[in-house]
């Protein structure tokens, strides 16, 4: 769909960076559960590189501090986890998405899990 101009956007549950690996560009897409594609500090959202992050987990150097000395925090990658907010960009972008919207492709869900799977109940009905 993108490489024929008609993707709007690519929202997904995903939180591996499937869809950048396969060509669709990072602005495209909505991690509505983030992503392990970056990270940060969860007290001064200080961005941290994604590979020290699987560097410091694959060697077993955890947890993980921010780099600045003066905060210390934990850093993560910007996954959600259960009980946290999805990320700002999944709100921001279905409201103007939907509404615009032709045709809402789902797939690969079993539209169980909120507030993704209410997205199907806010495409507006075709004239």
């Amino acid at each position: 769909l993108h490489e024929k101009n008609v993707l709007k956007r690519c929202y997904t549950q995903n939180i591996d960076t499937l869809e950048e690996s396969v060509g669709i560009p990072a602005e495209y897409v909505v991690a509505a559960h983030g992503s392990f594609g970056t990270a940060s500090c969860i007290s001064c959202r200080t961005e941290v590189d994604p590979r020290v992050i699987e560097d410091n987990i694959n060697s077993r150097n955890v947890p993980i501090r921010c780099e600045d000395t003066t905060c210390n925090g934990l850093v993560k990658p910007d996954i959600v986890f259960f009980g946290e907010d999805l990320p700002a960009r999944f709100f921001e972008s279905k409201e103007k998405d939907l509404k615009e919207a032709d045709l809402l492709i789902i797939m690969g869900t079993s539209l169980q899990v909120y507030p993704f799977a209410g997205l199907i109940n806010e495409v507006q009905p075709t004239r």
